[in-house]
């Protein structure tokens, strides 16, 4: 979670310039943030209980005590058992299956059609990026987040990672829980973030390991957490979630933790904007007058240089300036008493936060929720399984009607005895009249009220269409009868319900790689391998040449990703057409296919080139075949034939 300035190293700036410095305004505008947002947490763990949790859980008034509990234990109390059936899950876990099927990758495009290697290279340092992240987990969970809370996000940060023990670029899913940004956000691709920041909970040691730089430094930072026990006594579930339901601003989710609180502010200064046609360049100053000077003495540097040249003044390049107000990102890791740990203008190049957020739905500065739309169907569903449960519990089954008179040689118990018997006689004494029908009787209910089946269908088809996942993109069997061509187009069309949904989360994706390839350009000051498996790729590209990449205009899309089994078999097939024309030769097929043992032929073919240039004869190949292709190699040389000889 550190912000550094090298790439060089993996140490942590200074503290602050004046030490032990505290700032409670910026950190009571934090904690205003933070709290605002509590109703969009209360949802998102309302929504996340649904999913994955007790659909029982929502607390009620007891009209009997006028207590607040449990919808789960209100039914218990009266007499009844809390049925659930959980549809939601099912639902996000195909929208999660979705997701990790839709296979994508970023790919990095130079603006310059001369420097198509530099864009090639800089989607070998991403992917490579994203292959040590596990990045479709991290996407995988940011997905989830996004559905049961309506916000996503990912911090993006380069420096030394305890887990993999080294120093690289690294993606971390946030927490929303733990998540604050300004609620004023009103634009779709929240440009209107001013704010930003994170709760942090971690063990004193690696406070003191990512803040402290001296002795003193350290001992500061223990007596700010003097509090904090050596030994943790747990008093919640153990992964339950009970750490995130209960968070609060000011302390840590648990006494043997320390609160970290990281926020980032746009804020402003008075300063000089200037630009300098000569070079085409322009940045801001701080608003003093030795800047004024500077700027003045150049351009009468260049007004005395023409000068001497015999230049018309008018036709000077001088640099321009004005005043203006700038706007940078500023970071500051604080406690909860307002001392400030670390802070510092950006160290990013991109000049921005080290955060992707992303609101989804976002209408008209209402944050939704993706869950939230239909826990109303699954609360009915829960209630008439409920219901239909209790009606049966609570019915007659096999009631048996007894006419008392008609069995004097017999005792009541002697009668129920010989009822449930094998083989079982009864003495009945029947009168003038009366068949057996009317004296031994039973009856069963029908243990349900009618229609309540048909109400249970009902939800159950409302939910999955308010979801957009009906039974077409579940993979269900059609109902007889159905015509293929009527099944595809329900399948395709129940992927358009979803579609919104996709393309928000790839545009997130999208600024997030973005921001991911800024960070790469930066840190990546040293020429590398970069080892990645797969030959998507030329050989050259894999070479990280940092003077290419840090110097040139480079853009960024999502493009779906070569690796999907259907692209595969497309490539394979259209690689073989051009085999059978003679087009390319076996060596060409065999890099560029995706079959499980090409690479090992490969290797084989190259192997025997090599004996065959060596004059060696290769083992299971006929002596007149050899000399032919020696023959054919003193004539032609390594021409693409060869290879294709070798094969046959």
């Amino acid at each position: 979670m550190n912000h550094r300035v090298k790439a060089t190293d993996c140490v942590a700036p200074k503290i602050s310039d004046k030490e032990y410095k505290k700032d409670l305004s910026f950190l009571e505008m934090c904690a205003s943030c933070w709290y605002a947002l509590e109703e969009a947490r209360r949802k998102m763990r309302r929504s996340l209980m649904y999913s994955y949790g007790d659909q029982w859980g929502d607390y009620v008034r007891d009209p009997d005590t006028g207590q607040w509990i449990t919808e789960g234990n209100l039914i218990k109390k009266n007499g009844k058992v809390p049925l659930k059936n959980n549809m939601i899950a099912p639902i996000l876990s195909n929208i999660d299956g979705q997701l990790r099927q839709q296979l994508t990758r970023p790919v990095c495009v130079a603006r310059d059609s001369d420097e198509a290697a530099v864009g090639e290279m800089m989607s070998v340092a991403i992917e490579y990026v994203h292959d040590i992240n596990e990045i479709e987990e991290v996407d995988s969970d940011s997905m989830r987040m996004l559905l049961n809370g309506g916000m996503t996000a990912q911090r993006i940060e380069y420096g030394l990672n305890p887990a993999k023990d080294r120093c690289d670029v690294w993606v971390y899913g946030v927490n929303p829980s733990r998540l604050f940004f300004n609620t004023n956000l009103e634009d779709v691709r929240q440009w209107d973030v001013t704010c930003i920041g994170e709760l942090f909970d971690m063990p004193l040691d690696d406070v003191v390991a990512h803040f402290a730089r001296t002795a003193k430094e350290k001992e500061y930072i223990r007596n700010i957490y003097t509090h904090i026990p050596s030994h943790y006594h747990s008093e919640n579930r153990g992964m339950q979630g009970d750490e995130s339901r209960g968070l609060s601003f000011y302390s840590s989710s648990r006494n043997d933790l320390c609160r970290v609180i990281l926020g980032w502010h746009l804020e402003s200064r008075d300063a000089y904007l200037w630009n300098d046609p000569m070079n085409g360049t322009w940045g801001y100053v701080p608003y003093a007058p030795k800047e004024k000077r500077r700027f003045d003495m150049e351009n009468e540097r260049r007004r005395l240089e023409a000068a001497a040249n015999g230049l018309d003044e008018r036709d000077l390049l001088l640099v321009e300036y004005s005043y203006a107000t700038e706007r940078y990102w500023y970071y500051r890791y604080m406690t909860p008493y307002g001392d400030v740990l670390q802070e510092g203008r950006s160290p990013y190049w991109h000049g921005e936060h080290n955060y992707v957020l992303h609101l989804y739905p976002l209408v008209q500065g209402r944050l939704g929720n993706f869950v939230e739309q239909f826990i109303d169907q699954q609360r009915a569903i829960n209630r008439t399984a409920t219901l239909i449960d209790f009606i049966r519990g609570t019915s007659s089954k096999g009631v048996l009607v007894v006419d008392d008179e008609a069995f004097e040689s017999m005792s009541r118990e002697e009668v129920i005895d010989e009822y449930v018997r094998y083989n079982g006689v009864l003495f009945v004494k029947l009168k003038p009249g009366q068949s057996i029908d009317g004296v031994v009787r039973q009856y069963n209910s029908g243990a349900s009220v009618a229609g309540d089946f048909e109400l249970l269908s009902l939800q159950l088809r409302l939910i999955n269409e308010i979801s957009g996942v009906n039974s077409a993109m579940q993979g269900q069997a059609p109902k007889v009868g159905t015509p293929a061509s009527l099944y595809a187009q329900q399948v395709q069309s129940s992927s358009l319900n979803l579609k919104g949904l996709f393309e928000a989360y790839r545009t997130f994706r999208r600024r997030r790689d973005t921001k991911l390839m800024k960070t790469i350009q930066q840190y990546y000051n040293e020429e590398r391998h970069i080892e990645l498996a797969g030959k998507d790729y030329h050989e050259d590209a894999k070479y990280y040449n940092p003077e290419k990449v840090q110097n040139a205009e480079i853009d960024l899309t999502v493009a779906e990703g070569y690796n999907t089994p259907a692209y595969q078999l497309v490539a394979n097939d259209f690689l073989m057409e051009l085999f059978r024309a003679k087009a390319v030769d076996v060596k060409t097929v065999l890099e560029n296919c995706t079959y499980p043992y090409a690479r090992k032929i490969l290797e084989a073919v190259k192997r025997n080139e090599q004996q065959l240039k060596q004059g060696e004869a290769m083992e299971g190949v006929p002596t007149e075949m050899l000399e032919n292709l020696k023959s054919e190699m003193a004539l032609g040389g390594d021409d693409a034939e060869q290879p294709q000889a070798v094969a046959e």
